[in-house]
């Protein structure tokens, strides 16, 4: 497989296919576990996924500070999704102290 010799795009395809439970049993561990693959080698969308994950307690410990973690990764990627979660994040305080002026910051930045 293109996802054991590495390859990020393959292990975030693999992580979403036992995320749905598509061509494989569905088992979310499993999951994060090919999304951190991907993640660690710079693929936002993983680092999305982790994130989503972390804020959930999907297949992990919910973490909310290891959810905006994941989150600043992916959005400083410009990942308009994960810059529009962590606006979420700092405008409930969820994960980090709450500050609203970087919660717009974040949400002006994922409208633009």
């Amino acid at each position: 497989l293109a996802a054991d010799q590495g390859l990020a795009n393959a292990q975030f395809e693999l992580g979403c296919s036992y995320s749905t439970g598509t061509g494989v049993v569905e088992d979310q561990a499993e999951a994060v576990r090919w999304w951190r693959l991907a993640a660690d080698q710079g693929h936002a969308e993983a680092q999305f996924s982790l994130g989503c994950c972390y804020s959930n307690g999907t297949g992990v410990a919910r973490n909310q500070a290891e959810a905006v973690r994941w989150y600043h990764l992916a959005a400083d990627q410009e990942l308009t999704k994960a810059q529009f979660k962590l606006g979420l994040q700092y405008a409930s305080g969820e994960g980090v102290t709450m500050d609203e002026t970087e919660a717009v910051r974040w949400f002006r930045l994922a409208a633009d």
